[in-house]
């Protein structure tokens, strides 16, 4: 619970307080999901200005407002220049007041689940708490650390970016002892121009931590070693594949298994990671990396990884009533994270089939990566390519015969109802606005109430 006078909100954000200078418990943008006590910090959008609310926050609880000006209501009122700015404002007056060591995760894939491994490490450890769902940007973030627990002793942030600047500005109101940058792939090409830009903007995050700050590298990355220095001279612990890394994984044969013993300057433990995929190994090696960084127990973390649940639209496994076994990685999709997930469709047995939609943001590259989507699936021994979208048409067509290209979700969910067989595995993929959990929601509505079952 916070406990801020409006006095000091209106101190941090360079505004002015217009009535009574009230203390405020929480901080809200959301009129939906105000507690009494709580300060609204009024957002315009493209389509919604809540400035217009304002009489709705004070209904639902709210005691004061942040507004770009001056609204007809009685809730006394902070008025400020930018709403938005002045709420990451808010979040890194309040970061400073508190002893908190708070971890941050950005790159092109894998954030959302490096989070979520890392919190259930923590969390066995000391009193954690990490940011829900997305919420990774210039709202989310600040929202996210504003709601922290009197009793955290961690924070784990997942922090976006879309456009050059994002984490250079997220690091500032989050201000992390501990970060990683997952790695780096073609993603938001057309607002960063290049992949070189993607680096520079996600290893903001480097650049911006205390000099006693701890640097955790993916050794396997492209840009490794730019981002070691852009570290400097703070500690970097470098994880990956190579056992020559800080952090590896030793595997009982030749090839990359969920079942994998940890490998560490101070120690080894055997892990059954309950994810699949090479990709997933990486992601429990960065988040293991991030737990000895904040100096958590081989034990706990081994612990932790074990009892690790997939994230919903990220490669989570669902059986359909059919027999047949659905991997839905919807949530989103660029070049790389497509390629991880062939690796994990060419691992399954039986039937194998790729689903895939449009891939965002790629700028004139675009038809010339979902080509390389097909060439590589064929390549590892996919059967059958179903594709739905303008540029997953390139996809289709270089996997070549076996694949079907459809311009609606209707014809291909049509299409995919007869590939569901006791046997077959369908990976279903794509960026968030293709909305391809819709094909995964419409294939399980299917079963006529008789109910998928979640594998392990």
């Amino acid at each position: 619970m916070l406990n801020l006078d409006l006095g000091t909100i209106a101190a941090c954000t360079g505004g002015t307080l217009r009535g009574l200078d009230l203390r405020i418990s929480s901080v809200s943008t959301d009129t939906r999901k105000l507690a009494d006590g709580a300060l609204f910090v009024a957002l315009r959008g493209e389509r919604h200005d809540a400035h217009d609310f304002l009489g709705a926050a004070a209904q639902a609880g709210a005691v004061a407002a942040v507004v770009e000006r001056a609204v007809d209501c009685a809730l006394p009122q902070v008025i400020v220049a930018d709403s938005q700015r002045a709420l990451g404002d808010i979040a890194a007056h309040v970061r400073r007041q508190r002893q908190l060591c708070v971890i941050g995760i950005t790159g092109s894939n894998g954030k959302t689940t490096v989070k979520s491994l890392l919190a259930g490490i923590l969390s066995r450890h000391a009193p954690t708490h990490f940011s829900a769902g997305s919420y990774n940007n210039e709202i989310g973030l600040p929202l996210t650390l504003l709601a922290t627990p009197e009793d955290c002793r961690y924070v784990v942030l997942e922090m976006g970016a879309g456009k050059p600047g994002d984490i250079d500005y997220l690091v500032r109101i989050a201000q992390p002892q501990i970060g990683l940058v997952n790695n780096i792939a073609p993603a938001h090409l057309e607002r960063m121009g290049s992949i070189e830009g993607i680096a520079e903007t996600k290893g903001a995050l480097y650049s911006g931590l205390p000099a006693d700050g701890i640097a955790v590298i993916n050794a396997g990355d492209a840009f490794a070693a730019y981002f070691a220095s852009l570290a400097g001279e703070r500690r970097v612990i470098r994880f990956g594949l190579d056992a020559g890394a800080d952090v590896s994984a030793r595997f009982s044969g030749n090839t990359v298994e969920s079942c994998f013993t940890l490998v560490t300057r101070g120690g080894e433990v055997r892990v059954d990671l309950p994810l699949q995929g090479r990709h997933n190994v990486l992601n429990a090696l960065a988040a293991a990396s991030l737990a000895l960084a904040a100096g958590v127990p081989l034990a706990t973390i081994r612990s932790g990884l074990e009892v690790a649940v997939a994230v919903a639209g990220r490669t989570s496994r669902r059986e359909h009533a059919s027999g047949a076994m659905i991997i839905d990685d919807t949530y989103n999709a660029n070049p790389a994270s497509f390629a991880a997930a062939i690796d994990t469709l060419a691992e399954s047995t039986g039937a194998k089939i790729l689903v895939i939609g449009d891939m965002r943001e790629l700028g004139r590259e675009a038809w010339r990566l979902h080509a390389d989507i097909g060439t590589l699936a064929r390549h590892q021994g996919i059967d059958r390519l179903y594709a739905v979208g303008e540029l997953s048409g390139a996809a289709a067509q270089a996997f070549g015969e076996q694949a079907r290209h459809f311009s609606d979700q209707a014809g291909l969910i049509a299409a995919l109802r007869s590939e569901l067989v006791a046997g077959a595995t369908l990976l279903v993929k794509g960026s968030r606005g293709s909305a391809m959990d819709k094909v995964v929601g419409a294939l399980f509505a299917d079963e006529s109430g008789n109910g998928g079952r979640h594998a392990a």
